[in-house]
């Protein structure tokens, strides 16, 4: 009764390694697999049963660091130092042309450099108390003093 065990458990692995070799042949891609072509693979792995597809698993199928090699070709781009680069360069521009935006925007608005001081003699509004009697006329340069009374 054991030996019948040990034939029919030394038939069923025969058979799962077969099964196992035919279906990683069909799925392997036509060029991965060597020594011989895919097709002259499955004939010897049908035709010589255990020892064809031990030959597959030994000698045929594409190797594991194959495999490893193809996954790397499919990166993403946030994997590809020259992509982040470029990204980086890109936020670089951007925000240096916002910077100059603001700063044109500023110049139209006041007249001045963004961060340039103004002037300290002259008023920063028409309003500015430094004018004198009328408001919106700009003091004399003669006078010394703007604003205050006339002797």
């Amino acid at each position: 009764m054991g030996r019948a065990i040990m034939i029919i458990g030394a038939g069923a692995l025969a058979v799962g390694v077969i099964i196992y070799a035919l279906i990683e042949c069909a799925q392997s891609q036509r060029y991965d697999v060597r020594a011989l072509p895919k097709w002259a693979w499955v004939l010897v792995i049908l035709l010589l049963p255990v020892i064809g597809a031990v030959l597959w698993l030994l000698f045929g199928r594409p190797r594991a660091d194959d495999a490893a090699r193809e996954a790397q070709r499919g990166r993403g781009p946030d994997d590809d130092p020259q992509f982040l680069r470029n990204l980086e360069e890109r936020r670089k521009q951007q925000e240096q042309a916002r910077r100059l935006q603001e700063w044109e925007n500023e110049l139209k608005r006041t007249g001045r450099a963004p961060g340039a001081r103004p002037v300290v003699d002259e008023p920063l509004d028409p309003t500015d108390p430094r004018y004198g009697g009328t408001e919106g006329t700009p003091p004399d340069p003669q006078d010394p003093t703007p604003g205050a009374p006339e002797k």
